[in-house]
């Protein structure tokens, strides 16, 4: 998974000053990926939620508070 690594590796860059990753710079980095690398990401995500639900309280899923999706047109 060498394309993994390259993104890995620019995320680390991105953020070695203490700033976070935009919805709008991970979009990017997502386009980079194979679809099938994506797909793949997906399933093991969704296997590891299924097996592991007591970890579910320790993460904070954002709301409407936050832009995500398709953005509306006003």
């Amino acid at each position: 998974m060498e394309e993994v690594k390259e993104i890995m590796t620019k995320i680390y860059e991105m953020t070695k000053n203490s700033e976070g990753v935009s919805r709008d710079q991970m979009g990017d980095l997502m386009k980079l990926l194979d679809p099938t690398t994506v797909k793949l990401i997906q399933n093991e995500t969704l296997e590891f939620i299924k097996v592991n639900k007591n970890h579910l309280p320790m993460y904070y899923i954002p709301g409407d508070e936050f832009p995500y999706g398709p953005e509306e047109e006003n």
